[in-house]
């Protein structure tokens, strides 16, 4: 029932005197965490990865309620809406601003077995998880597809033996409502299935100054539902089977504002727009929203043969997304607001697993991999109105559809006691083929030429080696690990990139490659988990995107090219201390030091600084800038956490008392190239989460009060320059509310 978090959570450092003070305390211990990231259930201490994890229970104290949140205890993520219908992850540096059809993001995200493979879908709400785990690093062989990054997995509840219920239920500020339930029912000593629903509604973040519009944006309004079954056909084989279906309409990071500096030369404003100059207000002519929704079906078989076991996973997806409320200006004006997109995207994969079970000095795992994508892109229109054009613009309709194919393989020796070796490897084929063609209607094309055509194939190996060393108080490991990003095409597409001029090629594919020193111990008779690591990257080609001005049209395109190289330097560590059997202390923190090398970008800069006229309004792209030796762009220097929990013993119950901090130092959203766009740069913030709960003695429901960052911290989730200037939007303000667990 409800167990004590025990599990290891985010990336840790702790002065050594804490520990020295730990052996005065009568200490308890830390119970054994088991995670699957090498596709085979392990103690998280036998794993030469640096990886976090987070139980059910962890994810409820901490407020992780969906993907995006995790950020708040993983010192090296940023999760940002890009808009209200894109999605970002960050790890360590790496990340991907936009991910449009025939570009793929940098960070892998699973839930269970299926891959998703489109930015506007990995961000997600959680119901009924047994646990989440966040693999840092390029994951080249086990889950290479473009996990250049990193990879994040959301391990659902399976079927159990057991006839379960659970209702759960909260209500919180903003006229937040969260209801989510599940019922587990073995049918047979064979055959039983699991049930989840949720349904999730906010008010909007922020009111709107302007009447046409919707009167709040960044609202939420979202439900999924989840069956899984489980049939165990005979002793050695099992098929299970998951159907998903999920669907919002809401305008989640929609509230868009003005940032440029002076308030006034914003294109928008200047065309007769207005635009907030403070938090939670908008102006926007906006009335649309964003409807998603999604249904997938995985398929998975395990047969359990004497010396090996075989897994067959079959998933497919069917993801939809209609948006008419896009507002690229920040303004009341009607300069490049978004009013008809579509995407239509069917994915399907097929896997097949061999995993050694045998109990000697070897240990070894096979897989092969194919994955099919089929994106269809409608209608991308833009209001221009109220700009020089005068009219609707279109950057037509987009058909692109990716094979990917892959054999991979892992295998590990154990020389003594003491001493392993990991070998493994991954071949790749990646194909691609891009069709843009005109949108009907009298449309001003946006940075594209129509029709555009166009295939490209990539192939790569990217292999693994990790030597590892066991002691008493536990192990060291030294990895050597390949990432590889498949390439993709610009978008706009276009055969002559009309900022430089040049012609465009598709881009190349993102090469990384890892050096990483890590550890894993256990001190202080088991009290104390002190894992870290010390790594560097050596970045090839790394694919960058950011937004630019179309200089013919003046209208907001997205760019994305081929930096040159790239370094990374970093450590981070990861402490847990189980103080006694009442307290529980956590920190964790990350330092990265990245720069671009021989980058050659196109910047984005105020047509007040280019002319000298301080009235000049809006902004624009010009090439040349040298971003040799700059910080990589959403790459804070510093991100960490700690946090502590004590469990307060009452008449009748248990008093669990949970409170957080996280910090992240100052980082550019885009290359700042003159001090008057210093706007782009958000500074270091804190946040302050806490959670309060009352379990009573049987543990058959719980009463949790919980507040997210509880100071009201002001920061941004995306900053952005274009052709209108510079626009940004807030993340979430203070939250606060309560939450009822009922099994029956």
């Amino acid at each position: 029932m409800y167990k004590k978090a025990l599990v290891l959570s985010p990336r840790v450092a702790a002065p050594m005197a804490i520990l020295a003070l730990a052996g005065s305390v009568n200490a308890a211990v830390l119970e054994e965490v088991i995670v699957t990231a090498q596709k085979r259930a392990e103690n998280l201490q036998d794993v030469p990865i640096t990886l976090t994890a987070f139980d059910g229970e962890a994810l409820d104290k901490f407020g992780i309620t969906d993907t995006r949140s995790l950020e708040a205890t993983t010192p090296g993520l940023i999760s940002s809406k890009t808009t209200s219908t894109g999605q970002s992850f960050w790890l360590r540096g790496i990340g991907s601003r936009f991910a449009f059809a025939g570009q793929d993001p940098s960070t892998a995200v699973y839930m269970d077995d299926r891959y998703i493979g489109r930015s506007n879908a990995i961000f997600f709400d959680f119901a009924d998880v047994e646990r989440v785990e966040v693999l840092k690093g390029p994951q080249g062989i086990l889950y290479g597809r473009n996990a250049t990054a990193g990879a994040i997995r959301v391990i659902s509840k399976d079927v159990g033996e057991e006839f379960e219920r659970e209702l759960n239920t909260g209500l919180g500020n903003y006229g937040a409502r969260r209801v989510s339930g599940t019922v587990n029912v073995p049918v047979s000593d064979t055959f039983g299935f699991r049930f989840t629903m949720l349904d999730k509604e906010r008010d909007g973040f922020a009111l709107n100054l302007d009447p046409r519009g919707r009167n709040e944006l960044d609202d939420l309004n979202t439900s999924a539902y989840r069956t899984k079954f489980r049939w165990d056909i005979t002793e050695d084989v099992t098929s299970k089977l998951t159907v998903g279906y999920r669907e919002s309409d809401d305008t989640q990071g929609s509230d868009i504002v003005d940032r440029t500096p002076p308030y006034g030369i914003n294109a928008g404003v200047a065309a007769g727009g207005i635009s907030s100059t403070e938090p939670r207000y908008v102006a926007t002519a906006g009335d649309g929203s964003v409807d998603v929704e999604e249904i997938d079906v995985s398929l998975r078989f395990d047969v359990a043969f004497d010396r090996v076991d075989f897994a067959s996973i079959t998933t497919y997806d069917k993801f939809k997304m209609y948006a008419d409320n896009g507002d690229a200006d920040g303004t009341s004006a009607r300069l490049f607001d978004g009013v008809d997109q579509t995407i239509d995207v069917d994915s399907y994969s097929q896997e097949f697993q061999l995993i050694s079970s045998l109990d000697g000095n070897w240990n070894w795992l096979a897989g092969a991999f194919f994955y099919v994508e089929d994106i269809n892109q409608f209608q991308i229109n833009l209001d221009l109105r109220d700009g020089p054009a005068g009219r609707f613009g279109s950057q037509g309709n987009t058909a692109v559809k990716t094979t990917a194919s892959a054999i991979y393989g892992q295998a590990t020796y154990e020389f003594t006691d003491a001493w392993a070796l990991t070998l493994g490897g991954r071949y790749t084929i990646e194909e691609k083929e891009a069709e843009v063609n005109a949108p009907g209607g009298n449309y001003l094309p946006l940075g594209h030429t129509f029709p555009f055509n166009d295939e490209e194939e990539w192939k790569e190996f990217t292999p693994k080696v990790s030597l590892e060393y066991s002691f008493e108080q536990g192990m060291a490991y030294l990895t050597f690990s390949r990432g590889f990003k498949s390439g993709a095409f610009d978008y706009p597409a276009s055969k002559v990139n009309a900022i430089t001029g040049q012609a465009v090629d598709t881009l190349d594919p993102e090469i990384l490659d890892m050096v990483e020193l890590g550890w894993k111990t256990e001190l202080l008779d088991s009290s104390v988990r002190f894992n870290g690591a010390i790594y560097y990257y050596d970045y090839s080609d790394l694919q960058v995107t950011r937004a630019a001005t179309d200089p013919n049209t003046g209208s907001v395109v997205n760019l994305i090219e081929n930096a040159a190289d790239a370094t990374v330097m970093g450590a981070e560590f990861d402490l847990v201390w189980q103080v006694n059997d009442a307290l529980r202390l956590r920190m964790g923190a990350n330092y990265n030091d990245s720069e671009y090398e021989n980058y050659i970008a196109v910047g984005n800069i105020l047509n007040s600084i280019v002319t000298g006229n301080p009235n000049a309004a809006g902004a624009r792209s010009v090439p040349g800038y040298d971003a040799d030796g700059k910080k990589m762009l959403r790459s804070p220097s510093f991100s960490g956490f700690v946090s502590a929990e004590y469990d307060f013993y009452v008449p009748g119950g248990t008093l669990p008392v949970m409170v957080n901090y996280s910090y992240k130092s100052e980082y550019d959203f885009d290359f700042v190239v003159d001090p008057d766009m210093r706007n782009l740069t958000q500074d270091g913030y804190g946040l302050v989460n806490a959670n309060i709960a009352y379990i009573p003695d049987g543990e058959q429901w719980k009463l949790s009060v919980w507040g997210n960052n509880l100071t009201d911290e002001e920061y941004f989730d995306d900053l952005v320059v274009n052709g209108a200037g510079i626009r940004g939007s807030y993340a979430d303000p203070r939250t606060y509310g309560f939450d009822i667990q009922y099994r029956f």
